[in-house]
């Protein structure tokens, strides 16, 4: 008898083709768009070194020099030439303004001159304890203005850090020119002219290449096991993010399929056989258990196989397959739990599907599907503990990550069994009173 309410679901889905397209369609395509849009976000956001278009019309050598220290800071990728041409003020100004380029640097023609200049003004200053009027050299900086502030932000913090290499070593050269020149001067207010003229006097030299030595190293360490290298990227945030979502929305056609045999009457005809409320929910929960199951294992292919042809890193699912299935199935039933509850309780299809999609829609927001709980305000962090969602995302990333294995997301799946006994009971408890017509 179960395996025949299974066969009925299979058959009355397997009708349904805007049904189908909802389950296996759409998920996919969520995920494909959505990961490529994001790891675009990643990369822009400081992941990897952001393109931009570098003119330089000085005529000096610092341009170049100044070029040299930008892309030494691993920020940023400078292009010098649109379509095999060489690019100037205006074509970058045009560039940008189109969005072919998310800002330009311009460097003008006495760039080397103002910043020589600058360099030794500042130099004889710090001698004599004197402002005097320094003129610094200046960098035009194009922006496209749909450009948010946080990656201006980034774009002038990595321009500020390859100036500033720039200027350390204009000024300890200009630096290395003057020390003599200040010693020689302090020894004849001490000693007289005369003095230090009739000694031949070697003062030291001082080399610009001082300036340049690193003092303070900053080591970057991940704090994940030594034995599990891969590092979490826009992929494998967003795959297990965007599938535990499309899972989740299996709650639209099972909600409606409860909800059309109760208008239909098969629901009232079933009941009248000599058949458990639990055996008819149950063939539900197995039936789209299976198809929970597939959206699962099509949208993980799609993170490792296709994804990686569009230009994205590759998804690392980790090494632990047992703890990865049992997640799959945990998340699976919690959704299928839901679907059940919300076709239970609510009177029409339209009430189903705009309850079931509006709360799954709440419910990835709070649990991190759309946005890393880790940006969200403090409040909104709070109330990411109650979202399935945010339990079975955690608990992917758990396995392709941070190397977890069946012990380490235990809890997780605890609590998504939790979750999908209460819906059942609830649903259980509804139905009973239905059938005794209360």
């Amino acid at each position: 008898m179960l395996l025949a309410h299974v066969k009925k679901e299979l058959l009355l889905l397997s009708r349904d083709r805007g049904g189908l397209l909802v389950l296996f369609v759409m998920p996919m395509m969520l995920v494909l768009v959505l990961s490529l849009i994001q790891d675009n976000l990643f990369r822009a956001s400081g992941e990897t070194a952001t393109r931009a278009l570098f003119v330089n019309q000085d005529k000096g050598p610092w341009g170049e020099e100044l070029a040299q220290q930008l892309e030494a800071t691993g920020a940023l990728e400078l292009v010098t030439k649109s379509a095999d041409k060489k690019v100037d003020q205006s074509t970058a100004r045009q560039l940008v303004f189109r969005g072919d380029f998310q800002f330009a640097i311009i460097v003008p023609e006495n760039f080397s001159t103002r910043v020589g200049l600058a360099a030794e003004r500042s130099v004889k200053a710090a001698f004599h304890e004197q402002q005097d009027m320094i003129v610094p050299g200046q960098l035009k900086i194009f922006f496209d203005p749909t450009l948010r502030g946080v990656y201006r932000t980034a774009v002038t913090n990595a321009l500020a850090r390859g100036v500033t290499g720039l200027e350390i070593a204009r000024k300890s050269a200009a630096l290395g020119r003057q020390l003599p020149i200040e010693l020689k001067h302090s020894l004849e207010k001490q000693f007289g002219p005369d003095e230090v003229n009739s000694v031949q006097l070697e003062l030291p030299q001082l080399s610009g290449d001082w300036a340049r030595q690193t003092l303070i190293e900053l080591h970057e360490e991940s704090s994940y096991p030594a034995k599990y290298t891969t590092l979490p990227t826009s992929v494998q945030q967003n795959v297990p993010a965007w599938t535990l979502f499309g899972m989740f929305f299996i709650v639209i056609p099972l909600a409606g399929t409860l909800i059309r045999e109760r208008q239909e009457g098969t629901m009232t005809r079933l009941m009248t056989m000599p058949v458990s409320n639990g055996s008819l929910l149950l063939g539900k929960i197995l039936a789209y258990l299976l198809i929970c199951l597939i959206q699962a294992v099509l949208m993980l292919m799609v993170g490792k196989f296709i994804l990686p042809l569009l230009g994205t890193p590759v998804l690392e699912i980790g090494s632990a397959p047992l703890a990865l299935f049992f997640v799959a199935v945990s998340a699976a039933l919690a959704a299928c739990g839901y679907g059940i509850l919300v076709g239970v309780v609510v009177r029409s299809y339209e009430q189903a599907s705009t309850f079931g999609a509006v709360s799954v829609v709440i419910a990835a927001a709070l649990g991190g599907v759309m946005v890393p709980v880790y940006v969200m305000p403090r409040a909104m962090q709070d109330l990411s503990v109650i979202s399935p969602l945010g339990w079975g995302l955690d608990a992917f990333l758990e396995i392709f990550i941070r190397d977890g294995d069946l012990v380490s997301v235990m809890p997780r799946i605890a609590a998504l069994g939790g979750f999908f006994i209460l819906c059942l009971f609830c649903a259980l408890l509804v139905s009973r009173r239905w059938r005794r017509g209360v």
